[in-house]
């Protein structure tokens, strides 16, 4: 018995030894990565706050916006409008818009849908030639159909070819319904929809 108990004894201690190796050894592994993951931490931190202020920065754009206010917009600031306000909507968007955009400003898509959206910041009436703008990048874009958005009104032409062509046109009174319906929810600036919803 009294071996039994020395054995018992010995092999505690050496397995209490060897937890304390163990230890001592990973600790002493770990201890150079620390600066690294420190630095790495504070990266990702420094690249969330950075994320939030762009937030809050372009919902401010968004945020109290009103007719007026898009009409003293231009047509670059008009799109980066339209973006946010379809984030708000549901939609992830895709920026294209750029000299060679072939016809598209926005890109939005949904769980089933892919649309093309031409922005149009006009003071007068946006002609026919903007639907067909939006006809040519639903083709290039593969798109499920086509979008022009104005600040403005749209010609009768325009109409006729958006009707026949399944192209959806949201005038200036579409436009502000959007955004009427966004405020009414109460989203606040730099909020972010909770889930990705399309609405028609």
């Amino acid at each position: 018995m009294p071996d039994i108990q020395r054995i018992l004894g010995a092999l505690q201690q050496w397995t209490a030894e060897w937890a304390s190796r163990t230890v001592s050894a990973g600790w002493n592994a770990f201890l150079p990565f620390v600066p690294s993951l420190v630095a790495t931490a504070a990266l990702l931190v420094l690249i969330a706050v950075a994320g939030i202020v762009i937030r809050m920065r372009r919902d401010r754009v968004f945020h109290g916006a009103t007719l007026s206010s898009i009409d003293a917009m231009d047509g670059t600031q008009f799109e980066e409008f339209l973006a946010v306000l379809f984030v708000h909507l549901g939609y992830r968007v895709q920026h294209v818009g750029m000299s060679h955009d072939f016809g598209a400003d926005l890109v939005l898509t949904s769980s089933r849908k892919r649309i093309v959206v031409q922005a149009k910041r006009y003071s007068g009436n946006v002609g026919i030639g903007a639907v067909q703008e939006a006809l040519g990048a639903v083709q290039y874009y593969r798109g499920t159909r086509g979008m022009v958005v104005a600040s403005s009104g749209f010609t009768e032409s325009a109409r006729e070819l958006a009707a026949r062509s399944g192209v959806e046109l949201w005038d200036r009174q579409r436009l502000a319904a959007a955004m009427a319906r966004i405020v009414t929810r109460g989203r606040e600036v730099g909020r972010k929809p909770a889930c990705i919803k399309h609405e028609e």
